[in-house]
């Protein structure tokens, strides 16, 4: 028996170009080149934006043809070799110096200081048309197939139930294809408004350099020498204007190519055995799996990053092995200047109807094409993902995360993803600098201890992670005597420390008890420097930039 299965190769080609454009708009940081030129590396859109080519979509043929995607134009533009954009126009060693006799040269030097924004915006305009026209053959195409049971009312048996089964899993996928390519086509769109807006306040500062020279070079000779001073100093405000406005249109460039990644994003299918429903039986789940956020999640985010004074999130793991990163992101939270930090890196999106759609995340210690993140939904067995399944701020840096792993949930040293990683690694994403690793190898102990406190004195975040031979430990809940079970092999946050004994936090958001009870304490929990020695195999010591 066959079973229907879509054939979804050259969709997936299509966000292979997709996610190339997004790398090639993440190239177009506006870097000074010298004094007064700038490289925009702008070209990238003339060459890339072509290449979202046409991809007629084919599928495996049933008793009835359900139609195919319409043929579409390519980009009308051609491909153009890639090149620097600085200016190699010869000049003068200042522009306010004459040419070898004295009269004004044909061009304006002073408009060679603010060079023109490169960038093709009928390039750019032709692909976001393609992909909104792509959009338009998805959305065919998925009502042509969900009508199929419908007309094929005389086909009974096993082979329909199990195309029926078959369908079922594609068209969701071919939903998220739909709206993948038309975010795609309206981040372009935007980026071609701000692009255009762009060009003309350079062009309107070029205008006014020009007539800056005019005026210059219309004075006698001496009335130059004297005002020119006068002059160098409109040519700085003109500066810091121009700066501002290509500075602009660099973190837009940075934000379409994180909008362009995130609109193709499929978080790779991580299938585990797991109990969801605490019935006694396995579950088959996709860690992969996400949700989008409600309105009113998105806005409480929104209100709790406006007040860092207070924690901006509460940790409750999940399903997903990525405790290094929400033990180290809530190492942060413990204090303020910590949350100052994290809010900095998230900045809210908004849709045209002014309400928040999304968080772009910046990784400071990301390769540039990966270091700004479009998050629209979170993970499904993530972050808050249990008692209490609620999206916060520490969600949006999950999926962030998680988003940026080829590999998406799984362990990172096997297949790439976010699993399983080293606390060092992952402070280095998150602040730009390495963490600093103290093992507990039994002859510093003292060393270890002090440098614990003296950390947790000057504000900086810890974790700490236990031993692959942790066990049971006493320590003190609340106002309580526990005994409860350390987690090997686990990261903690710690969030004190002094002579007395170390406080920790279980980024699970609780702590098993180890009197055979299967009940569970608190996530916080203080226990004795000698319970620390026995249980934990080091401590990571962060920065807040």
């Amino acid at each position: 028996m066959s079973v229907f299965q879509m054939n979804t190769e050259q969709l997936r080609s299509a966000a292979d170009t997709v996610h190339q454009l997004s790398d090639d708009m993440s190239e177009f940081k506006l870097k000074k080149a010298s004094p007064f030129a700038v490289d925009t590396g702008d070209a990238a859109v003339g060459n890339r934006t072509c290449l979202f080519h046409r991809h007629d979509t084919t599928h495996t043929k049933t008793r009835r043809n359900v139609g195919s995607i319409r043929p579409q134009a390519r980009c009308a533009t051609r491909r153009r070799r890639p090149r620097t954009w600085t200016t190699k126009s010869p000049r003068p060693s200042s522009p306010f110096s004459p040419s070898s006799r004295d009269e004004a040269p044909m061009h304006s030097p002073f408009a060679l200081l603010f060079p023109q924004l490169p960038g093709d915006l009928g390039s750019i305009w032709a692909c976001q048309n393609e992909m909104r026209n792509r959009s338009r053959d998805i959305k065919s195409l998925h009502d042509d197939i969900s009508a199929l049971t419908i007309t094929l009312t005389d086909w009974q048996g096993a082979a329909k139930v199990a195309f029926i089964d078959s369908k079922n899993n594609e068209l969701p996928e071919l939903i998220r294809w739909r709206d993948g390519t038309l975010q795609a086509a309206d981040a372009l769109k935007n980026y071609y408004f701000k692009l255009e807006e762009a060009k003309q306040k350079v062009d309107a500062i070029r205008g006014q350099a020009d007539d800056l020279w005019n005026e210059f070079w219309a004075l006698p000779l001496l009335d130059r020498i004297a005002r020119r001073e006068k002059y160098e100093a409109k040519l700085r405000e003109l500066k810091a204007s121009y700066d501002d406005k290509t500075a602009t249109l660099s973190d837009e460039a940075l934000n379409t190519a994180a909008s362009l990644r995130e609109a193709l994003y499929f978080t790779p299918e991580d299938h585990q055995q797991i109990d969801i429903d605490n019935d006694g039986d396995k579950d088959d789940v996709d860690l992969g799996d996400t949700r989008m956020m409600s309105q009113q999640e998105l806005e409480d985010i929104h209100k709790r990053l406006q007040d860092p004074s207070k924690p901006l999130f509460d940790i409750d793991q999940g399903h997903i092995g990525d405790c290094h990163l929400l033990s180290t992101l809530n190492a942060y939270n413990q204090t303020q200047k910590g949350r100052e930090y994290l809010a900095s890196l998230v900045t809210p999106h908004y849709n045209a109807q002014g309400k928040i759609d999304g968080y772009f995340v910046d990784f400071p210690g990301y390769e540039r094409n990966e270091q700004r993140v479009f998050v629209q939904d979170v993970m499904a067995y993530g972050d808050t993902a249990g008692k209490s399944p609620k999206a916060d701020l520490a969600s949006i840096f999950e999926k962030a995360f998680i988003q940026s792993h080829p590999g998406g949930t799984k362990g990172r040293f096997t297949h790439g993803g976010a699993s399983a990683s080293l606390s060092t690694i992952t402070m280095q994403n998150i602040s730009g600098t390495p963490g600093n690793i103290i093992p507990n190898v039994g002859l510093n102990h003292g060393d270890l201890r002090y440098r614990t406190i003296d950390a947790i004195k000057w504000g900086y975040p810890i974790v700490a992670e236990s031993s692959p031979f942790a066990g049971d430990a006493q320590a003190t809940v609340g106002n309580r005597q526990e005994n409860i079970t350390i987690a090997s092999s686990h990261v903690y946050t710690v969030a004190a420390a002094d002579e007395n004994g170390v406080t920790l936090i279980n980024p699970w958001g609780h702590n098993d008890r180890s009197d055979g009870s299967k009940t569970s304490t608190g996530a916080t929990f203080t226990i004795s420097w000698e319970e620390f020695y026995a249980n934990y195999g080091d401590i990571t010591i962060g920065t807040i930039p």
